[in-house]
């Protein structure tokens, strides 16, 4: 009978063994479940805090982006009233420029120059300007004058843009 209570405390004792390391994994796990739960959420709130650094410097820059354009758009339209007409005359007048007459121009001949516009005429002693062909009116026109002045260009050895 002895031997039978052994067996049925040993069995006991190793149920109430068992017991406790259940307990003890079950503690162990519901800690590693914690600590995994606690650094998802420190690497959340970190990516969170990036992100709206980032968001706030790239409202910044936003902004600094609109006011560079208004400032732009002030230069602009101060380029344009120093370049205005009206402007332009008075500053020539107070500086003492006058209107050009047509007995004040005078023109100078460069012979030769250049020499597919100009046409030489011998009677007279001077250079006339030839007259300029019309546009091309249709595509196919246009086609073929691109081609005719790339053709020209490999002849000269000029470079074509």
């Amino acid at each position: 009978m002895e031997t039978v209570m052994r067996s049925t405390r040993r069995k006991r004792d190793q149920f109430k063994q068992l017991k406790r390391l259940t307990e003890a994994q079950a503690a162990l796990g519901w800690g590693v479940i914690l600590i995994l739960a606690a650094l998802l959420g420190a690497i959340y709130l970190s990516q969170a805090s990036r992100i709206a650094i980032v968001g706030r410097r790239v409202q910044t820059l936003q902004e600094q982006l609109t006011d560079m354009k208004q400032e732009n758009s002030a230069i602009e339209r101060q380029i344009a009233e120093a370049q205005s007409l009206e402007r332009l005359q008075q500053e020539a007048l107070r500086l003492g420029f006058t209107q050009a007459r047509s007995d004040d121009i005078e023109y100078i001949v460069v012979p030769n120059y250049p020499a597919a516009t100009e046409t030489s005429s011998s009677e007279i002693g001077e250079t006339a300007v030839a007259p300029l062909s019309p546009p091309p009116e249709t595509i196919g026109e246009v086609l073929w004058l691109t081609v005719q002045n790339s053709i020209a260009s490999l002849v000269y050895g000029e470079a074509s843009e």
